[in-house]
């Protein structure tokens, strides 16, 4: 069931009006039936392995809780990490296994028959995976009490504005909200729609209409010249962003629409002055995660400065990894971690990276690097990915030719007219949040007058109507994680 879908629409009004007429005892219990209903609509059986990873986690947790001694705590801790991540490495990392030994055994002119394995991988299981080792991580810290009924728990793991795709909540303040007593608030409500329809905004109108243009270059990158591969790269920046921050939108919206309070995860990214500024910004929520339950408890940036460098990278390539089972997202990851500790070493040892020119380029430098890296995130495959970095100035030095660049322009698989407005997309995306530095669209324009915030909405939902993709539009790439 995906949220840009009139099914999604009809479902979550039935969800918000039986979320206010059962009374506050009942509402916890409707929730996690309707995130079941919700989880159930792509494949049902998988429903279990969802609950069966809650389970565990909540278990281990409550065992944790429970033991006395340091020592057995930790073995619960190792056995709660070992069932979590052992389904996570099945279910989306054993083909991937499997597709590079076979490789690596061809490269010599054998077979490795088990590079043919496949499962289907289970929507958002990265997500959930995150959700409950996390919650289990803190008991054994002792961060916050625990919860003892598992159903209530199972809530907030498959909690439906953020089931899928985050933001990764943390138990001591997502689960108190879900089970407080929430009174009927029309700003709640009112809040909640305008949140969601920024975040359709941003999918329906901007994230896929440049999807047409970005597929058409990225599925075929040996046909395509160097400029129509730069325009695709900063497209899909774009994309992505509007994307996945579209989602987040819409999932803060509705559950804001219930008076629950989801996490901010995106704050302007692309305004960043570096890349570890960037990874601030985007994704708070997964950051947070991995710093928190990676990156300090290997010793942060606490110890020698070769280690912190080992930490970094270490941090980023797991996160790479996370993100898709491919060497792609494993390079991607390789080249956040490379950017950060470079940054590190600039800053700490070449004094001109201090002077206001440099500083002034450090946003345009930062943004291009970003850009790079997602070549390999968003390339079908590595040949891809270093077949689109080799052309990317095919033809440079006739980018001042009109013929040529007209040419180019109409062959990226959308007409001239649709790749203007995709254009304009790009700069009214970027002019939004220039406009308001640190604040989202929505916080900015709750500071404006009830004229101008009205005539805003509007004109959002007239362009989403007029202009948006609904024909074409799909799944939220951050699904397939």
């Amino acid at each position: 069931m995906l949220f840009n879908s009139f099914v999604y629409l009809v479902f979550f009004t039935a969800v918000v009006l039986l979320f206010y007429i059962l009374p506050h005892k009942s509402r916890w219990v409707m929730l996690l039936l309707a995130s079941a209903a919700f989880y159930m609509a792509w494949v049902p059986e998988l429903i279990l392995l969802l609950l069966a990873v809650a389970f565990v986690n909540w278990a281990c947790a409550e065992l944790i809780s429970r033991s006395g001694g340091r020592r057995l705590r930790k073995i619960w801790l190792i056995a709660d990490l070992a069932l979590s991540f052992g389904a996570l490495f099945v279910f989306k990392y054993l083909g991937f296994i499997g597709r590079s030994l076979a490789a690596f055994f061809g490269f010599f002119g054998q077979n490795f028959p088990a590079g043919h394995v496949s499962l289907i991988l289970p929507m958002g299981i990265s997500f959930y995976t995150f959700h409950s080792v996390g919650y289990a991580i803190d008991m054994y810290r002792g961060s916050y009490p625990r919860e003892r009924n598992f159903l209530k728990f199972a809530l907030f793991v498959t909690f439906f504005p953020q089931l899928v795709a985050g933001p990764i909540g943390r138990a001591d303040k997502l689960l108190p909200s879900l089970l407080e007593r929430k009174d009927f608030r029309p700003e709640n409500i009112s809040a909640g729609v305008k949140q969601m329809l920024l975040g359709y905004f941003k999918k329906v109108l901007v994230a896929d209409r440049l999807a047409l243009a970005v597929n058409t270059v990225y599925k075929a990158p040996q046909y395509h010249l160097g400029l129509q591969s730069v325009i695709a790269t900063v497209f899909f920046a774009v994309q992505i962003y509007c994307d996945f921050s579209g989602y987040t939108d819409i999932a803060i919206g509705c559950a804001r629409c219930m008076g629950v309070d989801l996490m901010k995860n995106f704050n302007q990214p692309y305004l960043s002055g570096s890349v570890r500024e960037f990874w601030r910004r985007w994704h708070i929520s997964l950051s947070a995660w991995f710093r928190d339950y990676l990156y300090i408890p290997m010793g942060g940036s606490r110890v020698s400065k070769p280690r912190r460098a080992f930490n970094v990278m270490v941090t980023f390539l797991v996160s790479g990894l996370w993100h898709g089972a491919d060497w792609t997202f494993v390079i991607w990851g390789g080249l956040h971690g490379l950017f950060q500790n470079a940054e590190t070493w600039l800053e700490e040892r070449v004094r001109p990276w201090r002077t206001r020119v440099i500083r002034a380029l450090r946003y345009p430098l930062t943004f291009a690097a970003v850009c790079f890296a997602w070549i390999f995130f968003r390339a079908d495959t590595l040949s891809d990915a270093f077949r689109m970095i080799g052309g990317l100035f095919d033809g440079a030095g006739r980018w001042g030719d009109r013929q040529f660049v007209y040419a180019a322009l109409t062959g990226m698989g959308v007409s001239l007219l649709d790749l203007l407005i995709d254009a304009g997309l790009v700069l009214l995306v970027f002019g939004m949040e220039l406009i308001g530095r640190d604040k989202s669209v929505y916080e900015n324009m709750e500071r404006r007058g009830a004229l101008a915030r009205g005539a805003f909405y509007f004109a959002a939902a007239a362009l989403i109507c007029c202009f948006g993709v609904f024909e074409h539009g799909g799944m939220f790439i951050y699904f397939q994680f």
